[in-house]
């Protein structure tokens, strides 16, 4: 994942200069914003997303692994900012997050038993987000303001195939469909002319193990792994 990481936070910085400029203006845009009680907005991300997986030994002690590799996805939401003071404010940011994750798994194509198809997986998954968190900022710099965020979060997978008849003996990669997570969140607030633009790095981490075993206690798919948990990164675009 260091390959996406790199490539976000190169993205955030050169997005967070974009409106650097008004910096050096004598006007302070939006002077009575941050007193406002409630106020609402959107957020365009694009993310990256893996998962931290642990595992049982196996009888060989050859250890067990699964590749996974994450690719770049987006995600959509909205906004709720409750101010409950001049340096905390409590923020509602539901959305829904497009991910998609390379899975390999550490088998011959050689071996008769396994095609491509079954050792090499795209696994989609789409989850509807509501993290509830806690917005700590800083003293407003004429136009700028950085901040820190915590975050908890519910997440449901509507394309988990928790319930699905099928597994991996036949291509079927299982997760469950609620994964709860706590998140981190750091940025800077852009106070412009008629509105306001943050830019934010945001981290995933779950709390909860995602993962499905298959029906068979003994497939060689999944009689080792005993954990599955989310891990992302993402880059955050606001509107408010």
């Amino acid at each position: 994942m260091n390959l996406n990481y790199l490539f976000f936070s190169f993205l955030f910085f050169i997005a967070a200069s974009l409106p650097l400029h008004g910096q050096f203006k004598d006007v302070e845009n939006l002077k009575e914003d941050d007193l406002k009680t409630l106020r609402f907005g959107y957020y365009l991300s694009l993310n990256a997303v893996g998962a931290k997986m642990e595992y049982s030994p196996t009888p060989s002690g050859t250890p067990f692994r699964i590749g996974i590799t994450p690719k770049p996805s987006f995600d959509v939401g909205l906004l709720a900012d409750l101010r409950i003071n001049e340096f905390l404010n409590l923020r509602f940011h539901p959305g829904v997050a497009f991910i998609e994750r390379d899975i390999t798994f550490p088998f011959s194509e050689e071996n008769p038993l396994f095609t491509k198809a079954l050792i090499e997986r795209n696994v989609k998954s789409n989850y509807v987000r509501l993290p509830l968190g806690i917005k700590l900022n800083t003293r407003r710099m004429r136009n700028i303001r950085p901040f820190f965020m915590g975050s908890m979060s519910y997440n449901i997978n509507i394309t988990s195939e928790e319930k699905n008849s099928e597994d991996n003996e036949s291509g079927t990669f299982r997760m469950k469909s609620n994964m709860y997570a706590w998140e981190f969140a750091f940025g800077t607030d852009f106070y412009l002319p008629y509105f306001k633009f943050t830019t934010s790095i945001h981290g995933l981490f779950a709390l909860s193990n995602e993962f499905v075993p298959d029906k068979n206690p003994t497939s060689v798919y999944t009689q080792y792994i005993s954990s599955m948990k989310t891990r992302g990164v993402f880059l955050r675009f606001t509107f408010e």
